[in-house]
């Protein structure tokens, strides 16, 4: 199984449907923060700020991003993840 990232794809190709499983998996270990906690560029991040995708999981036959922040644990459909998650770079935090 290829598991590069694929999220320069997902940006290209503007869909927002399902995610399907190679996508999903691409994204595990990615760091993120929710879009609503997003700082200016050049400003460091809270650490319980910041999350990692640590899983896919299936929901009523929908792929879906699971992610772990310091105190909570929440799941995203693609469409939710696009629009509240922001991946973050490496040299972001």
């Amino acid at each position: 199984m290829n598991t590069t990232l694929c999220t320069e794809n997902l940006i290209k190709n503007n869909t927002m449907n399902e995610f399907n499983l190679e996508e999903a998996v691409s994204l595990i270990y990615q760091l993120t923060v929710l879009k609503k906690d997003v700082k200016a560029s050049g400003k460091n991040y809270d650490i319980t700020k910041i999350g990692h995708i640590c899983g896919v999981l299936t929901m009523n036959d929908q792929i879906e991003i699971v992610i772990k922040f310091h105190d909570d644990l929440r799941q995203f459909t693609k469409e939710e993840f696009y629009s509240k998650v922001k991946l973050l770079d490496q040299r972001t935090y």
